[in-house]
C-alpha cells in the first residue's frame, strides 16, 4: 500500500499501470494538462493512506495481542467479546424497532440508502462481526467444561455442573445466533453456518467417543434452533430468493465490472481503498446506484492491489493456515476448544468474504485481528520448554 503512494514519473507510472492516466482523464473535471508530472499508482491517494494507516493498526494489533496471549488474557477477552456481543445485539434490536434509519438514534449515515444496524452501517458489517465471535463464545464455554473432571450421570446432572460463565457464553451465543438471523446479512450467514460446520468437524477430530462428537452438534443445532427463535425467518426465505434477482444492481453484475477493471490494471490495482473511485469508469449498467463495493473481498483485493498486494496476502493466508494448524495440532489442553472456535471464525468471515467485504469496517478489522491472534498464539512456557529440549 505504502508503494502505491510512492509519486512516480509518467513514464514508470504507464509501464506499471498504463490504464491508470486514461482513468484520471475520465474523472479529471477539468481539461488535462499538456505536460504531466509524477503521481502515485493509486487512482484515489487520500484513501490510500487511510487504507494503509488500518491496516498497519490491524497488524499491530495482532502482533500485541499475540504477544500478550503468551502470559495469558485470552479467556478474560473472549468474555469481554461476549458481554459486547450481549450488549450489541439488544442496541440493534432496539434501534431497528425504534429508528431503523438513524446510527444511536441521532446521525444520518453518509451514505442515503444506508440502513444501520445499531454502531454498524450496513448489515454485512454486523453479521460479519457476530460470525466471528459466536463460534469464540462457543468455544470457551466448551473449554471450561473440558477443563473441569468429567460429570457422571444424566441430562440434568451436565446441566446442574454448568456454571454461571458458561451460562452467560452460551446465552451470548444464542443472543448473537439470533442477531445473525436477524440481520438478514445472506453472506454473513452462509459464513456463520461454514464456522459452525468446522467447529463440530474439529470437535470430531479430538474427541474419540461418538456420543462427545453429537454432543457438541447437538449443542449447536440447539444453539441455533434458540437463535432462530429471535428471527423473521419469513423475511429471511424472502431474502434468500433475492441473491440472483437483482438484475443489474446484483453481485453477479458487480464481479463482471470488477474483473474488467482486474484485467486493466494486473499489476499495481487502482490503489488501496481506491474501488470506489476506479468503478466511477467500470461500472457498465444503470447509474442509480454507484457500486463503492466489489461484495467480493478477494476480487476487490485484486483490483485494488494487483499483484503487489495479492501475492503478498497470499503467502500472509498461507503462512497463517500452517502456524495454526501446527498450534491446534500441538494443543492438548482445554486451550483447544478456544483455538478450534477462533478458527470457525476466521473462517466464518473467509466465507463471507465471498459475497461481502465486512472485514473493511473497523470493527470487523479489530475483531479479526484478536481472532487471528488467538488462533495462532503460544502460551511462553511452552516456548520454554521446546527450547529447554532442543539444547538438550
Amino acid at each position: 500500500m505504502a508503494a502505491q503512494l510512492i509519486p512516480l514519473s509518467p513514464v514508470i507510472r504507464d509501464r506499471l499501470s498504463p490504464n491508470a492516466f486514461v482513468v484520471d482523464r475520465a474523472l479529471a473535471l477539468a481539461a488535462a494538462p499538456q505536460a504531466r508530472g509524477a503521481a502515485p499508482l493509486s487512482l484515489d491517494p487520500e484513501s490510500t493512506a487511510w487504507a494503509l494507516a488500518l491496516g498497519a493498526t490491524y497488524i499491530g494489533l495482532f502482533w500485541c495481542a499475540r504477544a500478550t496471549f503468551a502470559h495469558g488474557g485470552v479467556r478474560t477477552t473472549i468474555r469481554m467479546v461476549a458481554m459486547l456481543g450481549l450488549g450489541l445485539t439488544t442496541l440493534v434490536a432496539v434501534q431497528r424497532a425504534t429508528s431503523p434509519t438513524l446510527l444511536y438514534w441521532l446521525w444520518q449515515p453518509l451514505s442515503a440508502g444506508a440502513s444501520p444496524y445499531g454502531p454498524f452501517v450496513n448489515r454485512n458489517g454486523l453479521a460479519g462481526w457476530l460470525a466471528m465471535a459466536v463460534p469464540l463464545a462457543l468455544g470457551y464455554a466448551l473449554a471450561r467444561g473440558a477443563s473441569r473432571p468429567p460429570v457422571f450421570g444424566g441430562l440434568a446432572a451436565r446441566i446442574a455442573a454448568l456454571d454461571a460463565t458458561q451460562l452467560l457464553l452460551g446465552g451470548a451465543a444464542c443472543l448473537m445466533v439470533g442477531g445473525l438471523l436477524g440481520s438478514l446479512s445472506r453472506g454473513g450467514i452462509f459464513g456463520g453456518a461454514a464456522g459452525l460446520m468446522l467447529f463440530v468437524v474439529l470437535a470430531q477430530s479430538r474427541t474419540t467417543e461418538g456420543r462427545a462428537t453429537a454432543g457438541v452438534a447437538v449443542l449447536v443445532a440447539a444453539m441455533v434452533a434458540i437463535g432462530a427463535m429471535y428471527a423473521n425467518l419469513g423475511a429471511l426465505a424472502m431474502r434468500m430468493r433475492e441473491t440472483t434477482e437483482l438484475g443489474e444492481w446484483g453481485r453477479r453484475a458487480i464481479w463482471h465490472d470488477t474483473i474488467v477493471m482486474i484485467r486493466d490494471f494486473p499489476f499495481a490495482g487502482v490503489g488501496a481503498g481506491a474501488f470506489q473511485r476506479g468503478m466511477l469508469v467500470y461500472q457498465e449498467g444503470s447509474r442509480q446506484f454507484f457500486f463503492n463495493h466489489a461484495h467480493n473481498e478477494y476480487l476487490q483485493i485484486a483490483a485494488e492491489g494487483g499483484l503487489l498486494i495479492a501475492l503478498p496476502a497470499a503467502f500472509a493466508a498461507i503462512a497463517a493456515t500452517v502456524a495454526i494448524v501446527r498450534r491446534l495440532r500441538a494443543d492438548h489442553t482445554a486451550m483447544f476448544w478456544i483455538r478450534a472456535g477462533a478458527i470457525a471464525g476466521i473462517v466464518a468471515v473467509a466465507v463471507q468474504s465471498l459475497f461481502d467485504t465486512g472485514l473493511r469496517t473497523p470493527a470487523n478489522g479489530v475483531l479479526f485481528a484478536i481472532v487471528a491472534a488467538i488462533a495462532v498464539h503460544e502460551r511462553e512456557s511452552n516456548r520454554r520448554d521446546r527450547g529447554e529440549r532442543r539444547e538438550r
